[in-house]
């Protein structure tokens, strides 16, 4: 594989080759994070291709069928995932991020910051927040605090023609595979970094946020041509449309046509031939880490930022919808104490993972601005839990970064916010309320309607062990206060809106419980 560092990275002596746990007795903690990356359109299924991750991390420890993003789009989440904090409590509420406000808040008590107090070396490499290297929030020689060594890519995924900040000094890289790619690049730092992350004798907490699946979806060249000719699952809402019980955007949206077929079919290619390359990376940290004696003493952690979908409700493209397809993400851990082939039902969310990662490392009491809650008594030996697992969590997104509003009406935004079906309209589905990205075929662009300022709603998510509801209740923050219910255990793909024919006591209940969680903090937020 190209840029791989082979196995004559060692350290100088078998001492300083000896896991860093070991020293200290804790477990290093490494998670992979993907972009864009689906779980309902099979990119984890057997005949995928993420076969080398299924064998090493989901046969040899848990997996979660129900693992769900809180925000399905990039920046929120990731500002979520690093965190522990909602989408309301983060102030990040677009992929135009939080800015400084972030910086000199939310983020100072990151993972990081609380992992560094509990004695571990920690190392980011990859995407951090879209707006990461602007000059309006630091620039490329800022580091966000928390991190003892930092690998940040300048803007979105990218995979040639980039720039990182190597611990705040700008490296350039261009178009040639062997010496470019970024998802191999991330590799070669990462097998750096625990190449001598043992010489202070402290355990590891390392993150590595890979482009793939993102677009541009750029494969590595020997995976150019794997997925040649596949479609896209044609899954029972694929190009279903338009749809006349759904929001205003879902309304206006026509089937695709062979042409927009066509595209969104060699974006299923793609995507999943990038993902190839983080297949192989699992492989080679694996290899990187069993070869110090150090993979049995390691928890390995792998999601992705959201989900996504390709042609559902004629879609063609991107996520940042309510629907399964888009909120849905793979889950999976392997470690200490983490017994192979485990299924886990129970829900696990974005918010969870910094407070697990955490309890990971030994800090069992969740930081209290943190809203999420540790999952690790789900899946290990020796721990239960303290008390019952939640029954339902929020999904929320504020379309056109408008900050969510907690009431209903009014809303001071919409006399600018909402889509229209006027093509001379700078705000109409062809123009802010669409997603337009390179096609695969040159520099030609395709247009997917997949946004609105108007598109801004919150969501309480209903599903747990012995809850019968397996639901999800969503207002929208619109001139018409659109409401969509659905009863996922009979319609899995969000098909057919109950809101109209559910009793009104039964939705009134609903909406007070979102109402708590639209403003919950902390604990309050963790169990409802």
């Amino acid at each position: 594989m190209a840029l791989r560092l082979r196995l004559r990275l060692l350290c100088l002596s078998a001492v300083l080759c000896a896991s860093s746990a070991a020293a200290s007795g804790k477990p290093n903690v490494l998670f992979l994070l993907t972009d864009d990356q689906d779980i309902m359109l099979g990119s984890m299924d057997e005949d995928g291709p993420m076969q080398k991750a299924r064998k090493l991390v989901i046969d040899q420890g848990a997996y979660f069928t129900n693992g769900f993003a809180n925000t399905p789009i990039c920046c929120p989440s990731r500002a979520e995932i690093q965190t522990g904090r909602y989408m309301h409590n983060t102030e990040v509420y677009g992929n135009d991020c939080g800015g400084m406000a972030f910086i000199n808040g939310a983020e100072r008590l990151n993972v990081a910051h609380f992992a560094k107090l509990q004695g571990y070396t920690t190392f980011y490499a990859g995407k951090y927040l879209n707006n990461y290297g602007n000059a309006n929030v630091g620039g490329m020689s800022r580091w966000p605090a928390g991190w003892d060594q930092w690998y940040g890519l300048n803007g979105n995924s990218k995979y040639y023609n980039y720039k990182v900040s190597n611990n705040g000094v700008v490296e350039a890289h261009g178009d040639d595979y062997h010496k470019d790619y970024f998802t191999d690049r991330l590799l070669n730092r990462s097998l750096e970094f625990l190449a001598n992350a043992t010489a202070n004798a402290a355990p590891f907490f390392m993150m590595i946020g890979t482009p793939a699946s993102h677009g541009p979806n750029d494969p590595a060249p020997q995976y150019e041509q794997a997925y040649a000719g596949r479609q896209s699952p044609r899954v029972p809402s694929w190009n279903k449309a338009p749809n006349p019980d759904k929001h205003w955007l879902l309304r206006q949206i026509e089937p695709m046509d062979e042409r927009h077929i066509n595209v969104s079919d060699v974006f299923f290619q793609r995507r999943w031939a990038v993902l190839r390359s983080v297949d192989d990376m699992v492989e080679s940290l694996h290899d990187y880490l069993v070869s110090k004696g150090a993979w049995s003493n390691t928890y390995f952690v792998y999601s992705s930022d959201h989900g996504y979908h390709l042609g559902e409700f004629g879609m063609l493209y991107d996520k940042r919808m309510l629907y399964e397809t888009d909120i849905r993400v793979p889950l999976f851990v392997k470690g200490p104490g983490i017994a192979a082939g485990q299924v886990i039902n129970h829900t696990a969310v974005h918010v969870d993972l910094a407070p697990t990662f955490l309890d990971m490392m030994g800090l069992t009491s969740t930081p209290s601005q943190m809203d999420g809650r540790s999952w690790l008594p789900l899946v290990h030996s020796t721990r239960e839990l303290t008390q019952a697992w939640r029954e339902s969590f929020m999904v929320e997104y504020s379309g056109g970064g408008q900050p969510e509003l907690h009431e209903f009406p009014p809303n001071p935004y919409q006399d600018k916010a909402k889509c229209t079906a006027d093509a001379s309209d700078p705000m109409s589905i062809t123009g802010a309320c669409s997603c337009t990205v390179g096609a695969v075929t040159g520099d030609v662009h395709d247009v997917s309607p997949c946004d609105g300022a108007n598109n801004t709603y919150a969501c309480i998510r209903t599903l747990g062990a012995s809850s019968a509801a397996n639901t999800i209740y969503c207002e929208f923050d619109d001139d018409e206060q659109f409401v969509e219910y659905y009863d996922l255990a009979a319609d899995p793909y969000n098909l057919k809106n109950l809101a109209q024919s559910t009793p009104a006591a039964k939705l009134a209940s609903l909406s007070a419980q979102l109402k708590a969680l639209k403003v919950c903090v902390g604990v309050n937020c963790r169990n409802v």
